[in-house]
């Protein structure tokens, strides 16, 4: 079974799920829209292979192995869509057809860039919860080793983990300047008396703005 194919059902029948009971063959046929008849077939595997809980004429349940990998890819495309609502402007039907596509390319360590990028959302923009992550801190410890661009001293490399800022304008900017999560930094000069900072990045050196550089919190590289 393709791995992606394994994904999106476990993340359908999690969705139909959610609030409890069984999902049932038609209404995840209805969500992928595919033939009952395939979705018979797939479930079977699923059921084989440990993921899920088949029982006739009531429906499937995800198993603690199943609901592991449904809360992992759940979680990337509600993330997925909330960014896309909220920085790139993108709607409807076609906001969930791309996250769908990126939610299985997007790795573990952007995914959490991508959260905290967003202040750790805790809804997609359907108003559904976005799940917790697996990892074995909280929200408020994720950032706690982050220190902002601003109090790095001159001739340190550091890489790049968020951005703090909420103005959508002034993120897409820093973005698009190339200071984006796992990018590296070399803080090569801070002009006195609140003057810019001057980086390496790239292989280019870049002028950011004092009060822009407490925005982007790094990590020691």
């Amino acid at each position: 079974m393709a791995h992606e194919i394994v994904e999106q059902y476990l993340k359908v029948i999690y969705n139909l799920t959610e609030d409890g009971g069984m999902a049932k063959t038609t209404d995840i046929a209805s969500a992928m829209d595919i033939a009952p008849a395939s979705v018979t077939e797939m479930i079977h595997k699923l059921s084989e292979k440990g993921y899920v809980r088949h029982e006739p004429y009531k429906g499937v349940a995800l198993r603690p192995r199943g609901m592991k990998i449904a809360c992992k890819v759940s979680r990337k495309h509600r993330l997925l869509e909330r960014f896309l609502a909220d920085f790139v402007g993108v709607s409807g039907k076609s906001r969930h057809e791309q996250a769908c596509k990126m939610e299985h390319a997007l790795t573990d360590e952007a995914e959490k860039n991508l959260c905290r990028i967003m202040h750790h959302p805790t809804e997609c923009p359907h108003g559904k919860r976005i799940p917790k992550c697996d990892r074995p801190t909280t929200c408020e410890k994720c950032t706690s080793t982050d220190t902002p661009l601003s109090e790095i001293a001159e001739g340190q490399r550091v890489i790049v983990s968020h951005l703090m800022s909420k103005n959508q304008d002034e993120l897409c900017s820093m973005l698009s300047m190339g200071f984006v999560p796992g990018a590296e930094v070399r803080v090569e000069k801070k002009i006195p008396m609140g003057g810019p900072i001057i980086v390496s990045l790239k292989g280019t050196k870049v002028a950011i703005a004092r009060d822009r550089g407490s925005l982007l919190h790094v990590v020691k590289a």
